[in-house]
């Protein structure tokens, strides 16, 4: 345990050396992860649109900690797997989505859609896990994912599950600007539409987060703390089973709660 602690540890110090951010470090892990090879260090830059001399520090730096190694021959760079040895620690020690997991691949596998846990993050609700539909044609998400809070189904529901002097502040602070057609952008159309769902205990958009896209979602409270479940997918086959998704997601939520000790 005081072995990965120390691994952490040095991480989060690399992370602040060589003048450059946490925000820089993370986006440096990101960019790989999209461009999927090793890069140089002038590739590096030009990703981070960040100077080569302070790419050179931070590469220099997650170098010295085992983070990245190069290959002398062709002078590119790529992450060591001591990063992912943390994060698979770090994932497999959160109680909550440890929690969660089961009950949302059950929830997964009965209504052939995908399954999200979220939670209120700031101004935003950020994904925690996802469980993605087998069906070839499905709404993806990923981990980490933030979504805003009027036009997603989760986002919704953090605002219609807040105490109304915090949901008041929350809708106060938000733009409300369209991110598709049918986006709620006035605050007393989504005022009420809150009202609605909260009598329900399901909040629903349709087509109003991302085209195409239905999701439902039901709150699930454990040790004082309220989440979020959706099931997500493409309109047309959500509409078909309506009643069944959600009849299933009550179901999955109230046991949910149930059965946290």
């Amino acid at each position: 345990m005081l072995d990965k602690i120390q691994h952490t540890e040095e991480f989060f110090h690399i992370m602040n050396f060589a003048d450059a951010s946490s925000t820089r470090a993370v986006r440096l892990f990101e960019a790989f992860a999209s461009v999927g090879a090793p890069q140089s260090l002038s590739e590096i830059s030009d990703l981070l649109n960040t100077p080569l001399s302070t790419c050179h520090g931070l590469v220099r730096a997650l170098q010295n900690g085992g983070y990245l190694y190069s290959n002398a021959a062709s002078r590119r760079h790529y992450p060591t797997r001591r990063l992912l040895q943390i994060a698979e620690t770090i994932a497999g020690n959160d109680p909550v989505v440890t929690y969660f997991d089961p009950h949302m691949a059950d929830l997964r596998d009965l209504t052939a859609e995908t399954v999200i846990l979220g939670a209120l993050q700031k101004d935003s609700v950020v994904y925690l896990s996802v469980a993605e539909s087998p069906s070839t044609i499905r709404y993806s998400a990923r981990p980490g994912d933030i979504k805003p809070l009027y036009s997603s189904a989760l986002g919704k529901l953090m605002l219609g599950e807040a105490s109304p002097r915090q949901r008041a502040a929350l809708i106060a602070g938000l733009s409300l600007e369209a991110i598709t057609e049918n986006t709620l952008t006035d605050a007393d159309t989504l005022r009420d539409d809150l009202e609605e769902a909260r009598g329900r205990g399901l909040y629903v958009t349709c087509g109003e987060n991302v085209s195409e896209v239905m999701a439902i979602a039901a709150p699930a409270r454990i040790a004082g703390e309220t989440y979020g479940v959706a099931v997500a997918g493409p309109i047309a086959r959500m509409q078909g089973k309506r009643d069944e998704i959600e009849q299933a997601l009550l179901a999955a939520c109230a046991r949910i709660g149930g059965d946290f000790r």
